[in-house]
């Protein structure tokens, strides 16, 4: 939007076009890690890994799970904070988090999705991991407006939500 490109036209914003035929993921990593001390970045966003997987040569698919490893470590190297999002198919009988078996890369993975309650779809999010961390696991409702992402209230009296196959909890009997 608007407000992106202002922010990448006064330079507190760089963008890497992985988009160009052909390259590597490391090739990618040399790319970034110019951004990054052009820019004295201090995040970096890969939106998306399965579109990034989508753009490189199809001879570097292969290896894509090591070449993020290596990838990772460097930017982590360069002292940064490295976000990235993947989208995960609704397959509900095989909830996976992380579809590339990328997860030992990360120290956090927070899970967002869309939920059909009393139809209507909702979006929630938990937090899945933080390493070396106790963290909540409730899921709670969320929205994205203005002011960034607003977190709200639990969903109690629901069970199966992300499974697919929500129901609710019978109140317990007093």
């Amino acid at each position: 939007g608007p407000a992106l490109a202002a922010l990448i036209e006064s330079g507190r914003v760089g963008v890497v076009n992985t988009r160009a035929a052909g390259l590597s993921v490391d090739e990618v990593s040399v790319l970034l890690i110019a951004e990054i001390v052009r820019l004295k970045a201090s995040r970096v966003v890969i939106d998306s890994l399965s579109g990034f997987e989508l753009v490189l040569a199809p001879t570097f698919r292969d290896d894509f799970r090591e070449s993020m490893a290596r990838m990772v470590s460097a930017l982590v190297s360069t002292g940064v904070s490295v976000l990235m999002t993947s989208e995960l198919e609704d397959r509900y009988s095989d909830l996976r988090f992380s579809p590339y078996g990328t997860a030992f890369l990360t120290d956090a993975i927070v899970v967002q999705r869309y939920v059909e309650v009393d139809s209507r779809l909702l979006r929630v999010m938990a937090v899945v991991k933080v390493r070396a961390s106790a963290h909540s696991n409730q899921l709670h409702l969320f929205h994205i407006d203005d002011q960034g992402i607003q977190v709200g209230a639990m969903l109690p009296g629901h069970e199966g939500l992300l499974g697919g196959q929500p129901s609710r909890i019978p109140e317990a009997c007093a």
